[in-house]
């Protein structure tokens, strides 16, 4: 019996996805993408999880989607093309990407060596990419006069500027994990064999702040990207005053203050 495509388990309020297809270099077919999509939606709903790790087992963290998995049923029209586009990735993985926004939890991924084409796109639609020494971020579309499918250009455009976008998508560059830094395409680099334990600290780390605190902040950065400064400033009222109303503000507060009273008698 083979092995399963997807790897999940969950611990310490973390729950952890493994892309698992080692021997096709973890191609994402049909059966993966649903495993990644029942994944997330078991993150949004179960409220014992405070964050959705993904990484991946194997020579690549994965070469993108499994185009002998890809039927691609929009041949001769681009209206065709367009309607495959509305009614398939729409329910598949820009549905999925979406969602991923949306969760008011953080969700963390670990690149490894090459991160490709649906894969990156994957990456983009997470809150905290982490990557080990070996990372190289690619999107090939432009190799085959096609530009990446789910979202990944508006996504690469908001995380990295259209300075460097122009490198990844137009001009096909492949860009290293040290290069992907200073680009901030990624947050932090570690050597390959620290990934897996900095990874899981960093995750531990997240579960361990106050659940209100991270949703509105996930919420407020997200609401002031697109919004001037000055209304921006109105986001961070709104979010203050909410959370100074919240148990968990209000007792970790009582908590510092009478610590410090404490502290303060001889």
């Amino acid at each position: 019996m083979s092995e399963p495509v997807l790897l999940k388990s969950d611990s310490g309020g973390i729950l952890e996805v493994v892309l698992n297809r080692p021997d096709k270099l973890n191609a994402i077919n049909h059966e993966m993408w649903a495993g990644i999509r029942d994944a997330v939606e078991e993150f949004r709903t179960r409220h014992d999880l405070r964050v959705l790790l993904i990484r991946a087992n194997g020579k690549y963290f994965s070469a993108g989607a499994d185009l002998t998995n890809f039927d691609g049923d929009y041949a001769g029209s681009p209206m065709r093309a367009r309607n495959w586009m509305r009614r398939d990735l729409n329910q598949g993985s820009f549905r999925m990407f979406e969602e991923m926004e949306k969760i008011e939890k953080p969700i963390v991924i670990s690149n490894h060596a090459m991160c490709i084409g649906g894969a990156l796109e994957l990456s983009l639609a997470c809150d905290f990419r982490l990557a080990g020494a070996s990372a190289q971020y690619w999107f090939p579309e432009m190799q085959f006069g096609m530009l990446p499918l789910t979202g990944g250009v508006s996504k690469l455009v908001r995380a990295i500027g259209p300075h460097w976008a122009r490198w990844m998508v137009i001009a096909n560059e492949k860009v290293s994990a040290e290069r992907a830094l200073t680009m901030g395409l990624i947050h932090q680099v570690y050597p390959d064999d620290q990934l897996e334990a900095e990874t899981r600290a960093f995750c531990e780390k997240l579960a361990n702040y106050p659940v209100e605190a991270v949703a509105a902040g996930k919420l407020a950065i997200e609401l002031c990207a697109d919004l001037p400064a000055d209304q921006s400033k109105q986001v961070e009222r709104l979010t203050y005053s909410s959370l100074a109303l919240s148990k968990e503000y209000t007792d970790l507060f009582d908590g510092m203050r009478d610590r410090l009273s404490g502290g303060g008698k001889s």
